[in-house]
């Protein structure tokens, strides 16, 4: 339901008509497609909304923005360098390629701020000459070839029988009467409460998803425990026979695989047929018997300790699974910092070789599962710019900190897998140690080692003293916490 050609066409020309010379004063880039420009305009401010996402692809006017989580997307420092105090020179719209495109000039210095409608589509800023400076949306710039300091070419154009049919469908836009823009806050109308509310019942997936995956787990092992807690009858059947066996020692014979014996209860005399393993002694099955007691008694113990903690588990999941049920569209939205930790259970998918965790700012943290993961981690799910961390001296797993191309990492987020590295490995425990890191291309692994072996070249090692409630708040990141009731 994304803005149609004939409805893109009027917004921009519109956008063209009544918004060159505005200037841009913020940006914002809450999501991966999603950017919005405040443009000042005499007596007023105008909310430029920029939408590459699917079926909510849309160039609108609208009165709020969707609220950016956590630290800012490096295409949004991006477009606050490059933009603010810039003007808007043209707006255009190139319905073969479906791309938006807006110029910009800054004492002048020209850019271009590119809105491409494909699948995947993106946003990116161009140079005067240009070449990519920065773009956004994931799996956009992998699919279209495009990286910071290539040269940007339109996308290939739709086949003429398909723009023929596109260019058909009616304009569904509204304009009100008496509007300024009516166009773009039409645009808006159209989409802008879909797309609240579609981001809001996808926050809310992913709110509840770890909360069901706990739940059935739980679920499942709260089955089994339960069994286990029942098998009290078996133990004391056990010890009755361990008795009787002990108090008939004279009567066995050793080899026989049955014997009848006289057993003494309240009820009065009962004869019970026992089974025998012939190749123990008459001593050696009433011990084992006595054994077999002790042990089924102290698996009941444990699993009712394990039941209740269980218990409580499930009931935890189910309260929280009800309280996302019953969050609004503005709390839901109020943490929409989930939307940038991809969807998988209470980690990462099964199959995937590492663990995610989520750091400062909701950065992801990999952290490998084992030696062959370690090595596929590191030699093919990890980029060559991605940032590679590993405990000094000691064997651990590998943990690989994903990056923008050209983004610089804070010092929280380096100290969040610096921790993680130190936790994963044989100094975990220890009140401090040495973390390594370097970028993931300057890894090598040592020809003819064991897997997960490595070397590396050009690194940075600095000590870090562990700190339990950042390691407690990384390690409770593998789930997604709701905020208090």
């Amino acid at each position: 339901m994304s803005l149609r050609p004939s409805e893109l066409e009027q917004v921009v020309a519109e956008v063209g008509a009544k918004l060159t010379g505005a200037v841009a004063q913020k940006a914002w880039c809450p999501l991966p497609r999603l950017a919005y420009l405040e443009l000042r305009v005499p007596g007023r401010s105008i909310l430029l909304c920029l939408c590459a996402e699917g079926e909510l692809s849309r160039v609108a006017v609208a009165e709020t923005r969707f609220p950016t989580p956590g630290e800012p997307a490096p295409f949004q420092r991006w477009l606050r360098h490059e933009l603010t105090g810039a003007k808007l020179l043209a707006a255009r719209f190139r319905d073969a390629e479906r791309v938006v495109e807006l110029d910009f000039e800054r004492e002048e210095v020209r850019r271009r701020l590119v809105m491409e409608l494909g699948s995947p589509g993106g946003l990116l800023l161009l140079s005067e000459q240009g070449r990519v400076l920065m773009l956004s949306g994931e799996g956009f710039g992998p699919r279209r070839n495009l990286y910071a300091g290539a040269a940007w070419t339109p996308p290939e154009s739709l086949p003429p029988d398909a723009l023929a049919k596109a260019r058909l469908a009616p304009s569904r836009l509204v304009p009100a009467e008496g509007d300024t823009l009516p166009y773009s806050h039409a645009a808006e109308l159209l989409l802008g409460a879909k797309d609240q509310a579609s981001r809001a019942e996808s926050i809310r997936r992913r709110l509840a998803q770890p909360y069901r995956a706990r739940l059935k787990r739980s679920s499942r092992t709260l089955e089994k425990v339960r069994a286990e807690a029942g098998r009290g009858p078996d133990a004391e059947k056990h010890r009755r026979m361990g008795e009787l066996l002990a108090q008939n020692l004279f009567r066995l014979k050793r080899g026989a695989t049955e014997v009848t014996l006289t057993e003494y209860t309240e009820a009065g005399a009962e004869e019970v047929q026992v089974k025998l393993d012939p190749k123990r002694t008459p001593k050696e099955e009433a011990d084992w018997n006595f054994h077999q007691y002790r042990r089924l008694l102290r698996g009941v113990e444990q699993a009712r300790h394990r039941e209740a903690e269980l218990a409580r588990e499930v009931a935890h999941a189910q309260l929280s699974l009800e309280q996302v049920e019953r969050m609004d569209e503005v709390m839901l939205l109020a943490q929409a910092q989930v939307l940038h930790v991809p969807v998988g259970g209470e980690a990462t998918p099964e199959g995937k070789p590492f663990k995610e965790y989520v750091g400062h700012a909701g950065s992801r943290i990999w952290v490998g599962r084992g030696s062959e993961d370690n090595d596929t981690l590191t030699f093919k799910v990890a980029r060559p710019w991605y940032l590679w961390f590993h405990a000094r001296g000691v064997p651990g797993s590998h943990v690989v900190l994903p990056l923008e191309k050209g983004q610089e990492p804070t010092q929280e987020v380096l100290l969040d897998a610096a921790h993680l590295a130190l936790h994963h490995s044989g100094a975990k425990g220890e009140p401090r140690g040495e973390v390594s890191y370097v970028q993931a291309k300057f890894v090598r692994k040592v020809k003819g080692g064991a897997p997960g072996q490595v070397t590396y070249t050009r690194e940075k090692t600095f000590v870090v003293r562990m700190e339990a409630e950042r390691l407690e708040r990384l390690l409770k990141s593998r789930h997604t916490e709701l905020p208090a009731p």
